[in-house]
């Protein structure tokens, strides 16, 4: 094995002799494709209490909506729900643990809630003066970004940071650098124990890690659909489906108003690396348009490392909107969360302005 996660690396001496809470979900497994749950206790880790991210402690729970505190039927252990009508850690529960443990799988985009929680949770327990140990995991996606960095009054849940669409980080950097340079959790103490790998690889993705994909949430179903993520999320913010309710949820993007040839026709001489974009007709079992014939476009990925599914699908966004002015429309709080600005939107900036801002703002956030 070339790979070892965070959790692989345990026995960890700073979780021994302490009672221990767990944020995390069944995507986060060691090699040995036990939940981190199991992993930790055969390890001699003492967990008293588990919390669960949007999604709730089996990642299947649709998105946005509540998810209620539980009991795990495997481990017996209960699992507070930090994704409901309350997002913080109750205070009730705060006794009941010394140390706060978090292996997640986070998918290296802005917009994914799961960073938001670890966020809040380093708060509540820096609140606390509880430790925290994050077992990091490597990146699916990489190092590269892509998109325009965050213009903080766009600041939600869905992304809270000044960062490119897709950062280039690890869950763990991603903390770091929240703690470090955005001063959340002042006063609190986190360790993270980095992710590794035996051979030099320089730049890993999910192929690189040589284990099965496991859905870090309900809709991302494979690999070649978190490699489209990056783009396709977008159209979350407006009337066109981005694919809930078909088999391939992230990769298909339409609507019953949409010619997918004349779609394709009017994207011209359009090529994107690592990307080919065909004809797609499909019905939706659940959310946009269930039950209707809609069509549009399937995002096939043919090279990851080469894929950069952001401008193609702002590309075809604003093909969308120029040739169908009176049927597309955007749902502007939420459009503008993702997008990270509202200029795009509001008509205030060109496409060929925003993608020249993020091309500018992804060269910014690389430098030291």
């Amino acid at each position: 094995m070339s790979y070892f996660a965070g959790v692989d690396q345990l026995p960890l001496e700073c979780l021994a002799g302490c009672r221990c809470a767990l944020l995390t979900n069944a995507g986060a497994l060691d090699a040995a494709g036990r939940r981190s749950v199991e992993a930790l206790r055969a390890n001699g880790v003492e967990l008293t209490v588990l919390f669960s991210p949007e999604h709730g402690l089996e990642a299947t729970v649709a998105d946005g909506v509540a998810v209620a505190n539980q009991t795990d039927a495997t481990s017996g252990l209960p699992v507070v729900s930090l994704y409901g009508a309350k997002n913080a850690i109750p205070q009730e529960w705060l006794t009941h643990f010394d140390k706060m443990v978090i292996d997640l799988p986070d998918v290296g985009v802005r917009y994914y809630t799961y960073p938001n929680t670890v966020f809040t949770v380093l708060e509540d327990c820096a609140s606390a003066g509880k430790p925290v140990v994050l077992l990091d995991r490597a990146n699916p996606l990489g190092k590269a970004l892509e998109g325009p960095r965050l213009e903080m009054s766009q600041a939600s849940p869905v992304g809270r940071f000044p960062i490119p669409v897709r950062h280039g980080m690890t869950l763990g950097e991603y903390a770091r650098l929240a703690v470090g340079e955005f001063g959340v959790a002042p006063g609190g103490r986190l360790t993270v124990v980095p992710p590794r790998f035996d051979i030099g690889i320089k730049d890993p993705m999910f192929p690189d890690f040589g284990r099965p994909w496991k859905n870090p949430s309900p809709n991302l179903r494979s690999f070649e659909a978190l490699c489209c993520y990056p783009g396709t999320c977008l159209f979350e913010g407006t009337d066109v489906s981005e694919g809930r309710g078909t088999a391939h949820p992230f990769q298909l993007i339409g609507a019953p108003y949409v010619n997918s040839r004349e779609l394709l026709k009017n994207m011209g001489s359009c090529r994107f690396p690592g990307l080919i974009l065909e004809e797609a007709s499909f019905v939706p079992d659940t959310n946009k348009y269930a039950g209707q014939l809609c069509q549009g476009v399937f995002f096939h990925v043919v090279d990851p490392r080469q894929c950069r599914p952001f401008e193609a699908a702002m590309r075809i966004l604003d093909a969308l909107w120029n040739l169908y002015p009176g049927r597309f429309s955007f749902r502007p709080e939420h459009f503008d969360h993702l997008l990270g600005s509202s200029r795009y939107r509001l008509g205030c900036e060109s496409l060929e302005e925003l993608l020249d801002r993020a091309e500018k703002d992804c060269a910014d956030f690389c430098q030291p």
